[in-house]
């Protein structure tokens, strides 16, 4: 039979062994929060150090200085630059190349002060050779080089002489060769002339063709030059094959 002292013993006993897990589940619990408050120090650290970053970005993007360009310096040009090539030139004949300008310039809406900037720019060969010797020209008379000086001195330089005449070169032509080198003249010829029917250019492409072309062609009798160089292409294509 145990007795009081026994009893007592072995409550203080029970007692202390919890107060020991007590203890180690305290410390246990000040470690774990005391990782928690370094984790959450880092994250504090980390924070300011991207804001400071971020601050530094934006003081020195407001701090730089600004360009500004005059409209001497630096022409503006439509954002629709971008979605056409500029056509090059390099000092063949121009009719095929002013005519592809015109249009560049038709749809970009481009000013007659920017033509000539970018004209030139696109220049190549013995044409930019020329270019460089008309402006040195010009500036050595104190003289700009205008939109309507451009043309015409180029077309004067590079351009067939007067002395041709289109409408004779016109109705002269002949298919020699391929088809398309016929049509390639002819529509170059075409672009040169005024006044002409649609009369006139279907019978003066008929008659240049070959014969072999021209005599089933003038069956079905087209009314336009489209209809006779649809015709004349279908044709060929049955010769060639």
């Amino acid at each position: 039979m145990t007795t009081n002292n026994e009893r007592i013993e072995r409550v203080e006993a029970e007692l202390g062994s919890m107060q020991d897990s007590m203890q180690r589940m305290e410390m246990g619990f000040n470690d774990k929060l005391h990782h928690l408050e370094e984790v959450i120090s880092k994250l504090a650290d980390s924070i300011s150090a991207s804001k400071e970053v971020l601050s530094h970005h934006e003081h020195a993007t407001s701090s730089r200085p600004r360009r500004e360009e005059s409209g001497r310096e630096r022409q503006q040009f439509p954002s629709r630059l971008a979605k056409l090539e500029f056509p090059r030139y390099s000092g063949d004949d121009p009719t095929e190349w002013f005519n592809r300008v015109t249009q560049f310039f038709d749809y970009q809406e481009t000013t007659d002060d920017q033509r000539v900037v970018l004209a030139s720019f696109h220049l190549e060969g013995e044409a930019n050779q020329w270019w460089q010797w008309l402006r040195r020209a010009y500036q050595e008379d104190g003289q700009l080089v205008t939109c309507k000086a451009f043309v015409e001195e180029l077309w004067a330089h590079f351009g067939p002489t007067e002395c041709e005449d289109f409408d004779e070169a016109l109705s002269q032509v002949r298919q020699t060769s391929s088809l398309r080198d016929y049509q390639k003249e002819f529509e170059r010829l075409g672009n040169r002339v005024h006044g002409w029917t649609q009369r006139a250019l279907v019978g003066t492409f008929m008659s240049g063709l070959k014969p072999e072309s021209s005599e089933e062609i003038r069956m079905f009798r087209p009314k336009t030059l489209k209809e006779a160089i649809s015709l004349a292409r279908m044709k060929d294509e049955q010769l060639t094959r």
